[in-house]
């Protein structure tokens, strides 16, 4: 096996993660988007989560025609966490970012966000705003939170940890071009409702998370995204683990693991301390009455 300097000069610079379950009908137009950007240093890592429709012969068609595309598969379904997580784990790049498979990206997505990172040593990540678009590619409306004034950039720490605890944001940014190094400092995507809004909070709490200016990815609205099938945040928690039993609380394990990353982050006492305020503005403006949703519904207890 190639190791040292060769080695590390033959691995591309960045490397995307598209996990797929059953994405037949969307897949092409995701694959094709990915495969035609302006920024070429990639390889595609394609997992697929023991899909039973068309996508393992898509995604074969596609490697056998482009070098950087590579295929794993899982021989039954893991839940979608683990299958996301399992890209990651595949990866090699300095640079890493997921995909998703029935969203689509604009050609100079990778090239902005690159060249974004590369300006901002002290910045973790970068992402663009989106618009939703339909089954058929049409462009419905910008995503509802374009156009907030989301502080995800500011240079204090406990500026941007409160905005990306306390905003209602789309978490749309966890797209974006990742520094793999800090992303291997966080928890993933965990097995639980919400845990991309954990996973942006820590890697806000190492850096800041630049905004490319454009609205450069579009965002697949549909039927069969997990938020629109399955309404109820409890059982969607089944779709992020297959393994899920009993009861769920979402939103205590929210709590918990936004408190843990605060502990955890290695920050200087005085900034821990205004991050976990962050999170106790969180709970009283806004997370309260989840935090009596998941007990009561847990205790049959009646509104």
């Amino acid at each position: 096996m190639t190791s040292g300097p060769a080695a590390a000069a033959s691995r591309p610079r960045l490397s995307l993660g598209l996990p797929v379950y059953n994405g037949e009908r969307f897949l092409a137009a995701c694959v094709d988007s990915l495969l035609g950007q302006t920024f070429g240093d990639f390889e595609l890592i394609c997992c697929d989560n023991a899909s039973t429709d068309g996508t393992a012969a898509m995604l074969a068609a596609y490697a056998a025609r482009d070098p950087r595309v590579r295929i794993h598969r899982a021989e039954v379904n893991r839940g979608a966490a683990p299958n996301f997580n399992w890209t990651f784990e595949l990866a090699g790049g300095e640079l890493f970012k997921w995909c998703a498979a029935d969203d689509v990206l604009e050609p100079t997505f990778l090239e902005r966000c690159v060249a974004a990172l590369d300006a901002h040593p002290d910045a973790v990540m970068a992402w663009s705003g989106a618009v939703d678009i339909d089954d058929d590619g049409r462009v419905l409306r910008e995503i509802y939170d374009n156009r907030d004034p989301q502080r995800f950039d500011d240079p204090d720490v406990g500026v941007r940890f409160q905005d990306l605890v306390c905003r209602d944001h789309s978490c749309i940014a966890v797209f974006g071009v990742i520094r793999s190094a800090a992303l291997k400092r966080t928890s993933l995507i965990g097995p639980y409702v919400g845990s991309d809004r954990t996973l942006l909070a820590e890697l806000g709490l190492q850096g800041r998370l630049l905004r490319v200016g454009d609205d450069l990815m579009r965002h697949r609205e549909h039927a069969g995204r997990s938020v629109n099938a399955i309404k109820d945040l409890r059982r969607r928690t089944a779709w992020f683990d297959a393994k899920a039993r009993g009861r769920a609380f979402p939103h205590w394990r929210l709590l918990r693991e936004y408190l843990r990353a605060v502990r955890q982050s290695g920050l200087p006492l005085g900034q821990r301390a205004r991050c976990a305020a962050g999170v106790a503005r969180w709970v009283k403006w806004r997370a309260w009455r989840q935090l009596w949703d998941d007990v009561s519904a847990n205790l049959g207890i009646q509104r």
